[in-house]
């Protein structure tokens, strides 16, 4: 199982959130299940177009796995250090990984009922994995907008997992999140606290973790809790979808 180190463990303990420490690391242990070492690609040049869409769609998913996993890995660092703003810019990673599985989803959907042509599909899933917006990287395209993904996955979570009500948790808790990752209120706030005796706002060098930070990490565990149901849906739909024609096979002779 992919738990948390004991030193992590015992600060969700102290704190009475050991229930919110087992839910991760389930999630983790769940990610763990479908980790693969590697991925036969063989040579692009070979490949057909149904292939090569199908190979980038599994690495792209490997891809948001392996930094689904490292991001609920690294939240228990950022509990030892008592970093509350790197707690928070590691769960809002984890929502758009989250995220731009569900866009994906979306995607090969659309695909799969005619919405969208295969070369539309090849190319947004290469983008997926080839995106850049740096100068440096001067034949790439701009990856599609996290905001894009964010409600992408929230129409198919709505349709697929919520029979149609319209909950948009993703877009709720990316929202709140960037409250504090970036410098917001809530931001501002995590770095004092106001001393009503003495009208001084006290800064929280060195302070303990707050038992309302656990909410930031309670929010992960949401998107955590939707990534292994995202992955299984996303795969069952390629294997379906961009599987090869297989040629008839000729007629017997009479």
């Amino acid at each position: 199982m992919a738990g948390y180190p004991d030193e992590v463990k015992k600060i969700f303990a102290d704190w009475k959130q050991s229930q919110l420490c087992a839910d991760l690391e389930a999630c983790a242990d769940e990610l763990q299940k479908r980790r693969l070492e590697f991925i036969e690609y063989g040579e692009p040049d070979k490949l057909t177009p149904k292939k090569r869409a199908a190979l980038n769609s599994k690495l792209l998913a490997q891809a948001l796995l392996h930094r689904s996993d490292c991001l609920i890995q690294a939240a228990g660092k950022m509990l030892i250090a008592k970093n509350v703003y790197g707690l928070a810019l590691v769960a809002r990673g984890h929502v758009e990984a989250t995220s731009v599985l569900g866009h994906f989803c979306r995607r090969i959907d659309s695909f799969s009922k005619g919405n969208i042509e295969f070369d539309r599909y090849e190319q947004d899933i290469a983008n997926g994995l080839l995106g850049a917006k740096d100068d440096l990287f001067t034949q790439a395209k701009a990856p599609v907008s996290i905001l894009t993904c964010i409600e992408n996955t929230d129409k198919y979570l709505n349709a697929e997992l919520f029979d149609g009500e319209k909950k948009d948790m993703m877009e709720e808790i990316y929202i709140w999140l960037s409250e504090f990752a970036h410098p917001n209120f809530c931001s501002n706030k995590s770095a004092f606290n106001l001393d009503r005796e003495t009208n001084r706002m006290i800064f929280r060098h060195d302070a303990d973790l707050q038992e309302s930070d656990f909410g930031l990490a309670g929010y992960m565990a949401v998107s955590a809790g939707f990534f292994p149901s995202l992955y299984d849906r996303f795969e069952k739909a390629c294997e379906a979808t961009l599987a090869e024609d297989v040629p008839a096979a000729p007629p017997c002779p009479a």
